[in-house]
């Protein structure tokens, strides 16, 4: 019975969208004003045509250079050390994707499978059209 109801449910209605993305050739500290500043842990990485060629996380930036944490309570990068690292060489190049006409049955097998917590949507250009991760599939179980 849920997975019939999960597999009705386009990703279309559960994807954010638009999607934030930065560009493969951008420096590293870049990413992290960017997901500083929309409050999200993914990006998908795009190159100058705008089709997806990886993806960053907020845990591969922990992995490559750790964070100080400031007087306030948050926590500041080093642009210097982060502008060191060449976001081509970090970015997970091998990407599950999935389109706005799956489901969101499809988006929990694949992360279930795979170990991962967000799935870009592409168009049929390779384009990013939005992301799903798995606050957003909570959120709407919590709707229905």
């Amino acid at each position: 019975m849920i997975h019939e109801a999960l597999s009705s449910i386009k990703l279309k209605d559960v994807m954010t969208s638009p999607v934030i993305t930065v560009q493969e050739w951008e420096d590293f500290h870049v990413v992290q004003d960017k997901l500083e500043a929309h409050d999200i842990r993914h990006l998908p990485v795009v190159d100058d045509s705008g089709r997806l060629v990886g993806m960053i996380s907020q845990r591969h930036l922990y992995k490559i250079c750790s964070p100080r944490r400031m007087d306030n309570g948050g926590w500041h990068y080093d642009k210097d050390m982060l502008d060191s690292f060449i976001l081509k060489r970090v970015m997970v190049r091998d990407v599950y994707i999935l389109r706005p006409d799956n489901t969101v049955a499809d988006a929990i097998k694949d992360m279930v499978q795979f170990k991962i917590g967000c799935i870009p949507i592409l168009d049929d250009s390779r384009r990013p059209v939005g992301i799903v991760t798995r606050d957003d599939i909570l959120a709407h179980l919590l709707k229905l």
